[in-house]
């Protein structure tokens, strides 16, 4: 999972979680808000009560029938007030909640209860204001809570994920610049990514000096290579030479001119893996030109024609398919002929006994596609990543050749941007698939 994923991932959890607990929690604030706001509108209501009562005085409250009781309500029995004659002091306000039965309608109320005096009498007073009022405006508060909570939270993940995607930029673009999108030590790309994060500022000082130690490690393998492969040609034609001149001067023995032939094999093997060494490094060192215009169905018709006999000596039926052809421009003929008898080679030598090997050209998606595929003993996983380095064959059991075919595959690829994919199954047989870029045409 990637760091943006999991950060974003990590503020929603965390904010769901907050959320969560808001909506369990501010109900139980809403309610007590809003009972302690009934609670202050009732006292405001009795204080004014009260007020009035001694400014116009008890009577005009009190029914001339019963003079001991007043009470009043609205139409919607929303709020009473009720005042009676009591002996009974009560030191403090009270407030309940309980019923009152008005018009044989039972409402539930939010009471206040308070004695106070007036004339030198002692009068109950009573006020209450409807629990379905209090109830109804405590749905409204909560509805208003939650859609601001939820509102907060989609604002604040946008702004999350917005911010995140800011502040790892740089992080991806290290990704993207220095690491993904390079493939070779000489393409490194050493520019400083802006950033004002410290770690990632740590992060790109640390890559681009790792990759500088690479390129310089690499660049001295290279020209070690180069400098040793070019060093042995000379001594091994030498050597070469003179054998070759001891056998056809005819004075030794059968035994020794034996063991010299062995010897020239020898050589011979040897300077293959010198030449294949030095064309490597030649091929990386960008000395060879790409100016030649390939047609791909003749190129492929070349290479079999060339490797005939192998197929010959092996019962190996070798039969081209192309639906597609193509012309890659800006190319190397040589050095594709080579890749693509490489390819072959390999497919002979890991088939079986009267096998075949398809190669086939076709177009998909705008990009050419040449496969070289064969009925032999297959790839096995574990082997696949190691087929394109050097000096490793794909089989133990073969001893011909020294490893360096695929890897002289590999690189000419590079060289031409062609995209190598190799796909196999033990028993039944591997496919070598070279994707082109499409800076070429059809023919």
């Amino acid at each position: 999972m990637k760091l943006r994923t999991k950060l974003s991932l990590y503020s929603t959890l965390s904010k769901l979680l907050v959320l969560v607990a808001f909506i369990i929690i501010v109900p139980i604030i809403i309610s007590i808000v809003s009972t302690q706001h009934t609670d202050n509108r009732l006292q405001i209501m009795k204080d004014k009560v009260i007020k009035i009562v001694n400014k116009v005085g008890i009577k005009e409250f009190l029914q001339e029938e019963q003079d001991s009781i007043f009470a009043s309500y609205n139409i919607l029995k929303e709020e009473y007030i009720s005042i009676e004659a009591t002996e009974k002091v009560m030191p403090v306000v009270q407030f309940e909640n309980t019923q009152r039965i008005w018009d044989d309608e039972t409402v539930d109320y939010r009471v206040l209860n308070v004695t106070f005096r007036h004339a030198g009498h002692l009068y109950m007073l009573e006020i209450g204001k409807s629990l379905a009022v209090v109830k109804e405006l405590n749905g409204v508060l909560q509805k208003v809570a939650f859609f601001v909570l939820i509102i907060s939270f989609a604002i604040t993940i946008l702004l999350n994920i917005g911010y995140s995607n800011y502040l790892l930029r740089p992080f991806h673009q290290i990704i993207e610049k220095k690491l993904k999108s390079v493939d070779t030590p000489e393409k490194f790309n050493f520019e400083t990514i802006p950033t004002t994060t410290a770690d990632f500022v740590y992060l790109d000082q640390t890559i681009n000096e790792m990759m500088h130690k690479i390129k310089d490690t690499f660049t001295r393998e290279k020209e070690f290579i180069s400098n040793v492969s070019h060093e042995l040609l000379t001594p091994i034609s030498v050597l070469q030479t003179r054998f070759e001149n001891m056998l056809s001067e005819g004075k030794m023995d059968e035994e020794n001119a034996i063991r010299l032939i062995d010897s020239l094999k020898t050589l011979n093997r040897l300077k293959k893996v010198t030449n294949t060494l030095l064309l490597i490094s030649r091929i990386e060192n960008e000395q060879y030109l790409k100016n030649d215009s390939i047609n791909m169905l003749e190129l492929t018709s070349e290479v079999v024609s060339e490797i005939e006999e192998r197929f010959t000596s092996k019962n190996i039926t070798a039969i081209i398919d192309f639906k597609d052809n193509y012309q890659l421009k800006n190319g190397n003929h040589d050095l594709l002929f080579t890749l693509l008898f490489n390819l072959v080679n390999n497919a002979i030598k890991y088939n079986v006994e009267g096998g075949k090997i398809y190669l086939r050209g076709m177009m998909r998606q705008g990009t050419f596609i040449l496969e070289v595929e064969d009925t032999g003993i297959g790839i096995s996983n574990e082997q696949i990543g190691n087929i394109f380095s050097r000096f490793k064959r794909l089989n133990a059991n073969f001893t011909e050749g020294y490893g360096l075919g695929l890897p002289i595959v590999r690189t000419i690829a590079e060289f031409h941007n062609i995209e190598v994919i190799v796909t196999s199954e033990p028993g039944k047989g591997s496919v070598f698939k070279l994707l082109f870029e499409n800076n070429s045409k059809m023919s």
